[in-house]
């Protein structure tokens, strides 16, 4: 019984080292892309107030997600542009398949149609960042601009929404388009949202 307890201890102690040491390594590579792209001046605040994945985990383990480096991308629906997000797309392609929150504590400033976004939703936290989550399925019930949310607040469901008028679907596979945009001189830039989603999922995972 005593050795049990003993390689418990040793198990659990070994596991505590190696997932705060993946904590640490997450930290350092998000200020690192972070000052690659330009975006230093952002990566405290981002430390200190996003705390959740933007997709929740699968409860019954069935469906998935996974992301790249897709911002500055170009698109030409609406014109030619660039990516302003992530696209984190889900294993599987049906609307509803997974739940949406929130990554950061905040207010509803936006929320409804967008051509390009479909049903979306954005949330302004304290600090002034600007958190957009785009192409959702459906809404929480209840959900209206002006309510403060807490990270890990579910927001709706991933879908396929946008491209054409309030209601189109379908013109691509499911996933969430996730921003983050911030006050530069006056004008709201978008940056790129790739390493603290790299930062986040090892936390979710953890």
């Amino acid at each position: 019984m005593l050795a049990l307890l003993y390689l418990l201890t040793v198990w659990f102690a070994l596991r505590y080292e190696v997932t705060w040491q993946s904590v640490l390594e997450a930290k350092l590579t998000l200020q690192q892309e972070m000052q690659r792209n330009g975006d230093a001046d952002l990566t405290k605040t981002l430390l200190r107030e996003a705390e959740c994945f933007p997709v929740k985990k699968d409860p019954h383990g069935q469906v998935f997600w996974n992301f790249e480096d897709g911002y500055g991308g170009e698109r030409t629906y609406g014109g030619k542009r660039r990516h302003e997000g992530i696209d984190i797309m889900a294993s599987e392609d049906r609307p509803g398949c997974l739940q949406i929150c929130a990554v950061a504590d905040g207010v509803v400033e936006q929320m409804g149609w967008l051509k390009l976004g479909g049903y979306r939703i954005g949330i302004r936290s304290k600090s002034g960042v600007y958190y957009y989550y785009a192409h959702l399925a459906e809404y929480a019930e209840d959900l209206a601009i002006g309510d403060a949310v807490k990270a890990g607040t579910v927001l709706g469901w991933m879908g396929n929404t946008g491209y054409g008028k309030e209601g189109t679907t379908g013109k691509f596979a499911v996933h969430l388009h996730f921003g983050i945009y911030t006050d530069v001189d006056g004008t709201e830039k978008s940056r790129n949202p790739f390493p603290l989603l790299q930062y986040l999922e090892k936390q979710t995972i953890r």
